[in-house]
């Protein structure tokens, strides 16, 4: 128990564990680079308030008494305390430790980005990640909830003012189409040659069928709407059984290329566009800054290649 004159100060403790470790004052001063003198009040300072005697003089030497050992053991615990935490605040500093809730919509979340996520915590593998599969309008709204650290989605109109959106790439989609099929023969396919097709659409609330449908609206192209899926590989998957043919994203197409389908540029381009999400109003930790900036980079440089090899496979 502390006496009524005070809680030990911060100098005092200092002084205590240096005399504990080396075993006399002198020491001790010359450790603290202090004069002994300041060390011996320190110390009595320290007893008065303590309340009880620390140490007992034995030839030139401090001997602790049992009060003082048991003392100097809660003084270790806190030392090793601090010291953890300037581990952790060097950690958290060099991203060498560190968590991420990453959401993305289905056609980056299940194709490129878990190889983005492996590179990324191959330099940083201590950094834990969730990775988590949303629709676009659903990651912009945990987004604004402040319920994830990054968000990679299509852009909508209705975006909420509390997320901060940061362009990612551009994903015009293609069109995919059975090997052999007559649209193969074309280097880049239109909105009216679809008419009369056998069509495998994506579901009536992705934003792509939402702007194909208007389009063929407008020009008139009836399509024969065989099959609907909710994902994009899983048309990728139909087309090459034969069903019909497909407008998709550039990515999911690119990644699904050794099935057996073909794939050509769809023209006029629709404007689908994906960015990075993230929460307004929140301090952003270092490990989230530097997984976007590895994000960007990686996305657009293989993005580049993607549609280098669409024209390859047009002009092959």
């Amino acid at each position: 128990m502390l006496n009524n004159d005070g809680e030990f100060s911060p100098r005092e403790i200092e002084v205590f564990a240096a005399v504990m470790t080396h075993g006399t004052t002198t020491k001790a001063a010359d450790a603290l680079n202090i004069t002994q003198p300041a060390v011996s009040k320190i110390l009595l300072q320290l007893t008065t308030k303590a309340g009880f005697p620390l140490f007992r003089n034995h030839r030139q030497r401090l001997i602790p008494t049992p009060e003082a050992h048991m003392l100097h053991a809660e003084v270790r615990r806190v030392y090793d305390t601090v010291r953890g935490i300037s581990r952790v605040a060097r950690e958290i500093k060099e991203l060498r430790s560190g968590r991420l809730n990453i959401s993305a919509l289905p056609a980056f979340g299940l194709t490129l980005l878990p190889s983005i996520i492996a590179s990324f915590t191959k330099d940083y593998p201590d950094v834990a990640v969730t990775i988590d599969i949303r629709s676009s309008s659903t990651i912009i709204q945990r987004a604004s909830r402040s319920q994830l650290d990054i968000g990679v989605a299509a852009e909508v109109n209705d975006e909420s003012p509390s997320v901060v959106r940061r362009a990612l790439v551009a994903t015009p989609p293609v069109c995919i189409m059975p090997k052999g099929h007559p649209l193969s023969r074309l280097s880049v396919v239109q909105a009216d040659d679809l008419e009369g097709l056998d069509f495998v659409s994506l579901g009536v609330g992705d934003p792509m069928r939402r702007q194909l449908d208007a389009l063929c609206e407008e020009r008139g192209v009836h399509r024969s709407m065989k099959i609907e899926a909710a994902l994009s590989d899983t048309c990728a998957n139909l087309v090459a059984s034969g069903v019909g043919v497909a407008v998709i994203d550039r990515l999911s197409a690119w990644m699904a290329r050794d099935l057996p389908i073909e794939i050509r540029d769809f023209q006029p381009h629709l404007d689908i566009n994906l960015s990075v999400y993230r929460p307004w109003g929140t301090i952003a930790s270092s490990v989230a800054d530097t997984f976007v900036e590895h994000l960007i980079q990686n996305t657009r440089d293989y993005m580049n290649a993607v549609d280098r090899g669409v024209r390859a496979l047009a002009d092959s």
